[in-house]
């Protein structure tokens, strides 16, 4: 054996299979899905583990419910996605679970996360409880058009989140992990995010 051509080496860590949930690979085909190593690593973030449940108020595609049955199999998850059928495929989205041999979502609800009733509705998936995580990628103006709300997406999910706990039925478990992805160009993390009052709900 010539030593000058030969490693020897030890893997630590493997990293996910990203590329079964890729854009090109999926049947819910929608114009800005989430990219695929984005959603794991916001899982991760948050501690997606077996049997928590998981919430994705907007939730298109379902990228980041697909990244977290991939990790945690049992993990329970709904989804909320205000767009209809004709632009998110509901039966799509159910069959790139099923394609993959992952279990499906409690629910996905179609409305607006910022509506009372609908996050009742997906409260109910779960027995009423709260959500261990809420993990979602808004939408931001900057990747797809917004036009139905007047706040900007995570700060109405921010005072949805409050006012859900005023209300005595917390939408997220006291805690729990709020995992959201901020696109940012050249501009502080600061500017990007919601103002200070609207985080300290």
């Amino acid at each position: 054996m010539n030593s000058k051509n030969t490693v020897l080496a030890r893997r630590l860590a493997k990293g996910p299979p990203v590329s079964i949930i890729a854009p090109n690979t999926r049947i819910c085909i929608t114009t800005t899905p989430l990219c695929p190593i984005a959603a794991f690593s916001m899982c991760n973030i948050a501690g997606v583990r077996p049997g928590i449940s998981v919430l994705d108020p907007f939730a298109g595609s379902c990228t980041i419910l697909l990244a977290a049955k991939m990790i945690a199999p049992t993990c329970r998850t709904v989804a909320i996605e205000i767009a209809h059928n004709g632009q998110v495929n509901r039966d799509d989205v159910i069959r790139d679970f099923e394609t993959r041999n992952l279990t499906l979502p409690l629910a996905l609800v179609q409305g607006d996360s910022a509506e009372v009733c609908v996050r009742d509705i997906a409260r109910s998936e779960i027995n009423g409880n709260a959500f261990d995580l809420i993990i979602t990628d808004p939408p931001y103006g900057i990747r797809e058009s917004r036009n139905y709300n007047d706040q900007e997406p995570l700060t109405e999910l921010l005072q949805s989140i409050g006012k859900d706990r005023e209300a005595g039925k917390p939408l997220l478990q006291k805690g729990g992990k709020l995992v959201a992805f901020v696109p940012c160009e050249e501009q502080p993390i600061e500017d990007c995010l919601p103002a200070q009052d609207v985080i300290n709900f």
